[in-house]
């Protein structure tokens, strides 16, 4: 208890130098793979607290390490700070002054809380055992490529730890918490698919191969796939969202370019979903005459919430759920921890992380009045200090457990 109430202490001190840390941020905010200036804050931050800390090869990535000096468990926590190529429009005293670039997904609070966690940690070290890794990723919104992607290419899981935990800021009823089991988020996979025939007049198209009558069975094959090759039972979308292709009227096209992307929450689905748009593709483009290009690009993996670690971050929350919300809301809120979510077919790079460690990303509602990625997307900043209490609690009740 007595590491409770440190803990508590401590985000309560803390919480207006993070709002503070949070809106420098907010106010200067970068696109993918160009967060240089708020890798400066960071390393700032953590010289300042008296954390060591390394650059990643993934630029601009900051790796940290809080080493309590005693054996014991390897925790690693992630935030990710790229922001949008979004215009603001919310009005705030402190808003992007970045013109069309803003933080409308909270990555930014993610980035203020875990500089908060990480003093949390430092400043109580010698009251839990093991060590702790904070990462602070770029580039989570570019797609496949990611800096997640990247920093794990680059070695920084090398070492593998325990369990990774992260959280994402979310705009439900304030103060909710979204702790799902299995898979919540998809594979975030697309196609580009290049449809070839043959060129010729329109007065003669039997000299020629009609590209778009070709794209046109493709089209419609495909969005066949999810309602008669996945289980009903499976989420998994397919969608074709760009198609060019022909030059005139009267001339037989022979070139279709055609963009798809799907998403599907299980390995299983998303090996039967490419299996299917390969074969859809190459056998109608022969079959009528032509030929056809795939061109595969990796999304995110899915989300896996390992079910034991989920499980232990859930009784975490709810063992110190008096605490967590204590001065922030009135009592404890009805339904604050929702465990039987919904998977949500969105894309989100943790889902690398997941693939090799035990793993837990949740959701933590800060209020607001519109969806993430929009120009009127706010935070209401009294529930970031939820964030912290959530996160570090539950860094110091596994460090400290006897869990595996």
């Amino acid at each position: 208890m007595e590491l409770v109430e440190q803990v508590m202490q401590l985000t309560d001190e803390l919480e207006v130098q993070t709002i503070a840390i949070r809106r420098e941020i907010h106010m200067n905010p970068e696109l993918a793979f160009q967060e240089f200036e708020t890798r400066k804050l960071v390393c700032r931050e953590l010289e300042r607290i008296g954390i060591p800390y390394e650059l990643s090869p993934c630029e601009p990535g900051v790796i940290a390490w809080i080493d309590s000096g005693k054996p014991g468990k390897f925790l690693m926590l992630r935030a990710d700070m790229d922001a949008l190529p979004v215009q603001e429009k919310t009005g705030l005293e402190y808003a992007s002054q970045v013109p069309n670039v803003m933080h409308a997904c909270g990555h930014d609070v993610h980035t203020a809380n875990l500089l908060a966690v990480g003093e949390i940690l430092n400043r109580t070290k010698a009251h839990w055992r093991g060590k702790v890794k904070l990462v602070f990723q770029p580039a989570e919104e570019v797609g496949g490529n990611s800096g997640g992607r990247q920093m794990i290419k680059a070695g920084l899981m090398d070492e593998v730890p325990d369990a990774c935990f992260a959280l994402h800021v979310d705009t439900n009823t304030p103060g909710e918490i979204v702790a799902g089991s299995g898979y919540i988020t998809a594979y975030t996979d697309s196609y580009g698919i290049t449809v070839n025939g043959v060129a010729a007049h329109s007065s003669a198209p039997q000299e020629g191969v009609d590209a778009i009558n070709i794209a046109a069975s493709v089209v419609t094959a495909l969005n066949g796939i999810v309602s008669k090759n996945i289980s009903p039972m499976a989420n998994s979308t397919l969608n074709i969202g760009v198609i060019r292709g022909g030059y005139a009227e009267n001339i037989v096209a022979d070139k279709v370019e055609m963009s798809c992307m799907f998403r599907n929450l299980t390995p299983e689905a998303r090996a039967s979903m490419l299996e299917r748009i390969e074969g859809i593709c190459n056998g109608i483009s022969i079959a009528m005459g032509g030929s056809c290009e795939l061109d595969f690009n990796e999304g995110y993996p899915s989300v896996l919430n390992d079910p034991n670690f989920t499980k232990f971050v859930c009784n975490t929350i709810k063992t110190h759920s008096e605490k967590l919300y204590e001065g922030i809301a009135d009592g404890v809120p009805e339904d604050y921890l929702i465990t039987d979510a919904q998977p949500l077919l969105v894309g989100e790079d943790f889902g690398m992380y997941s693939q090799l460690a035990p793993a837990c990303l949740i959701w933590v509602s800060t209020g607001g009045h519109v969806s993430k990625h929009n120009p009127g997307f706010v935070v209401d900043e009294k529930y970031i200090k939820l964030c912290t209490r959530t996160m570090a609690m539950v860094a110091v009740d596994f460090l400290n457990s006897q869990v595996r």
